[in-house]
This record gives C-alpha cells, structure tokens and sequence, in this order.
C-alpha cells in the first residue's frame, strides 16, 4: 500500500484485489464488491462484498478488512503515498455486516468509486503490529490470483498460482518478475529465452517489426499509456518571462513536438494537446500547432522583439534567456530538450539546459526554485485526476509546478468533483480544457508509445493504457499457447 513504483504496483496487481477495478479500456468493473448503489444524494456508497472470498492464509474477507485498510489509509504515519487524496472527502466508513460497507462523504464526491481501486489489506495480519515493520509487507498475503512465494532482493520475485482464485484459477502455474536494471539487458534476456516479457529497446523498434525471425517467435504488444511529458512555465512572477499568456503560446508553438516523434521516436508516439487527452470523450481538443512564424508574431506582440546586435529577444533591455531542468538519467529527457533548445534559438531565446538527479529535479519542482522544467504527469483513468496540475491549491505540496492562477478553472475543477451527471460533468471539464489550452501554463508535448514483446507461448495478453497487467482480467487471461509447455 505504501509503494508507489511501477514493480510495486504489478506485483499489487497480481497479489491484492480491489473493491473495484477496471478492464482493458478503463471502464469500472465489479472486483470484491460484486455490486454497490449510490444514495440519491450522492454522498452515500453501499458495498456488497462477494461472499465466500479468502486470504491466500485462508482467512475470510469481510467488511472489516475494508474498515481498516481505509483506517490505515488516512493514518499519517502508514505513508500510504498517492493513495490519501480520494479519501480526504470521506467522513465515515461502516461495516454494516459482514458483507456490507456503508461509506458516507461530507459531500457528494463523483470520482468516489476510483478511490477504492487500492489493495484491501488483511486486518488479522496487520491489527496490533507496527505497520511499518509488519511482516506482511514483506511477504504479502491477499486475495488476489496470484500467491507470495519468496523476494529476492534486487534479484527476482515469484509468485505462484492461487488455484482457489473467486475469479478461476490463473493460466499460468507461476509469475516470476525478474529484476533487471539495464532495459537492453532485458531484451537479451527476452531473445536467450530467460524471461519472457521485454520491452523493445527504442533504437531496434522499427528494425524488430519488420524482423520475420523476431514476429515469429514474439507477440508485440503496442500501448498508449496514461502518461505524457509536458514543459511547466513558472508563471508566478519568480521571473519575467512566463507571465504573460501569448509568451507561452509562443514557445508551444515553437516546439516541433511532431517533427520529433516522427524522426527520433520513429512515429512510437501521439500528441499530447491537453492534459485531459485521452481522458475525454471525442472529438479531442487541438492545442497551438507548430508555426515558427506565428510564434515570432506573438512574441512581438509581447513586447520581446529582435536585437540586431546579438540576435536575441529583448524586451524593456532584459534578454530573453532562462534555464530548462531536465532529468539527467533520461536520455530521451536529455535529447528532447536538445530539440527544443535549438527551436527556441531559431526565435531569438536562448534556453540552457540544466540536468539533475531525479531527487534534486523533484525537490526543485516542489519548491518552485526554476524557470522552466521538463517532466511528464501520469493522469488517472478520470478527469478529476488532473486536479493536481491545474488547481491553485496544488501550487505549494501539489504538481501544480507551474504555479497557475486561474479563479475560474478552480470552481470549475471544484464543481465537477461534486457533479454527479455525467454529461453535464463531461462538459464542465470541456470548458476548463478550453481555457488551459488557450493559457497554455505548460506546454504539453506527447505521449510515448510503449512496445513490449512477449513469448509467442504465451496467449491472452491485452495491452492497455494502464500498461501490461494494469487491468483485469490481463493476469488471469494470460496462459499458455495450447502444446505450449505449462511450467510458467
């Protein structure tokens, strides 16, 4: 519950369920609550727990594991990173019996459901023992498909099969998660048949599809995930250079965000106009194309004109010239800023790029000590998760790194987490991504297309944007080609 890394949350996948899950295109679906119902107020979720659920110890899931993974959730000291915010609007949660959870809000909440896709935890394990130290959190016991069998650490971790699984019995009699730091090691391990799923190495994507001897042996999986990297423009008066709207529209328009993917990542990506995108129903909003000259036109406009002399822009004798932050272990981090840097010289403004670790990078955003930095956001399946990047109350403790302002963006943002309707919440959303992509506080580049491998023995896997085991029923459904052998 307290890791917050992708290795984590796979093997959370496989070990834990949820009260609800989603499916391969996010959609919500019944997982250890078989149904629920809404009060008419909205303020009021009714769980009805799946009877006859176990612990992989054998011990019976009811409502009082429920009860008390929400206690731990919002106890300070369990650390239960990125999980506390769904449940800050909850006032109450109740065992009604042992198969019913009565969960009350202060105020209708309309993401409540997402919420609880978190483990449940078993309380018998963890009740009287220090949470942090619990040795369940080392070898975890859930209800999910798949068993704890033994951590390696920095090496491996296996989990065998739970054949008394509610939802069947898995296709495959074991899951080992091989750790490996390197991702070209990986894929030579793919090819030595030592694992069986890689990532492709981004350098051989192209060459490896059109390879018959590799298609053959491997099925590639494509996926767009939840994720897109985007550049935040200090705003908040720090420097003299973000304030101003059309600046910003500028420097997006500068930014050759297509001519990139479509060279260096081989076309292995989709543009990113906002950070709602793929979070809204069609038709999908276009944000400032590239036009090295309307960029130009704009700058003018805002006062940052050419000096003949050192061929810069300049506006009331200050030089347009600040600093990107980027992530120096990224090499793609590294690389994209390059493009950039070389865009931006071509209008006049010079861009240095600063690398730094990811704890110093982090610990810049956070306290707002930057002009301009690099990174991406990983949104959840819902809107409301963009909250973070975009409210006025994120700015100090949120992902609101740009530090942007918008009073009506925040009611809107505010009113669409307590819309109930639908549509009508659809359509709210509409409105605050009309005005995002006309203030343009970050510039939102692309989302990078992931193409993983797996052994052509296996069948059943299905890509999704929540990645590769980032859905149900992906773990159960994977097995064995029929003559395929059956040990993995």
């Amino acid at each position: 519950m307290t890791g917050a890394d992708l290795s984590s949350v796979m093997v959370e996948r496989l070990v834990a369920d949820f009260l609800v899950d989603q499916g391969p295109d996010l959609q919500l679906v019944p997982s250890l609550a078989a149904s629920w119902e809404r009060s008419a107020d909205g303020k009021v979720i009714t769980f009805h727990l799946r009877p006859g659920v176990r612990f992989h110890d054998s011990a019976p899931f009811t409502s009082d594991d429920v009860v008390f993974t929400w206690q731990k959730i919002v106890d300070p000291a369990s650390r239960a990173v990125g999980r506390v915010d769904a449940f800050l609007p909850i006032a109450s949660v109740e065992a009604v019996d042992p198969l019913t959870v009565r969960v009350t809000y202060k105020e209708a909440f309309a993401p409540a459901l997402r919420g609880w896709q978190i483990p449940i935890l078993p309380a018998h394990l963890y009740r009287g023992a220090d949470f942090a130290t619990a040795a369940a959190n080392r070898a975890p016991v859930g209800t999910g498909p798949f068993r704890f069998v033994s951590w390696d650490a920095g090496r491996s971790i296996v989990l065998e099969a739970n054949r008394d699984y509610w939802g069947g019995a898995p296709g495959l009699a074991q899951f080992v998660f091989q750790i490996v730091p390197a991702a070209d090691t990986a894929f030579q391990a793919l090819l030595a048949g030592e694992v069986d799923y890689a990532r492709l190495p981004a350098a051989r994507q192209a060459s490896l599809m059109d390879d018959a001897a590799f298609t053959g042996r491997f099925r590639v999986l494509r996926s767009v995930p939840l994720f897109f990297y985007y550049i935040a423009w200090r705003g908040d008066g720090s420097n003299p250079f973000f304030a101003d709207p059309r600046t910003r529209r500028a420097l997006a328009m500068a930014i050759d965000r297509e001519g990139y993917v479509a060279s260096v990542l081989r076309g292995l990506g989709e543009m990113t106009d906002s950070p709602f995108a793929p979070l809204l129903p069609a038709p999908r909003a276009r944000g400032p194309a590239h036009d090295p000259a309307a960029a130009a036109a704009l700058l003018d406009e805002a006062g940052w004109r050419l000096d003949p002399k050192s061929g810069l822009r300049k506006r009331a004798g200050r030089t347009f010239r600040f600093t990107l932050l980027v992530f120096t272990g990224g090499e793609d981090h590294v690389q994209f800023s390059q493009v950039v840097q070389e865009n931006l010289r071509g209008l006049g403004i010079e861009m240095r790029i600063e690398r730094l670790d990811w704890q110093t990078l982090w610990t810049r955003l956070k306290s707002g000590d930057f002009e301009a930095a690099f990174s991406g956001f990983v949104p959840g399946p819902d809107p409301d998760s963009v909250y973070g990047l975009l409210h006025s109350s994120q700015i100090a403790g949120g992902q609101n790194y740009a530090a942007w302002r918008d009073p009506a963006v925040d009611a809107a943002l505010d009113t669409a987490r307590h819309t109930l309707d639908d549509t009508a919440r659809m359509a709210i959303y509409r409105s605050i991504e009309s005005r995002v992509l006309e203030a343009q506080p970050y510039a939102f580049l692309f989302a990078p297309v992931v193409l993983g491998a797996v052994n052509g023995r296996f069948e059943g896997a299905i890509p999704s944007p929540a990645g590769f085991l980032g859905h149900r029923p992906g773990a159960a459904a994977l097995r064995p080609a029929v003559g395929a052998p059956q040990d993995r």
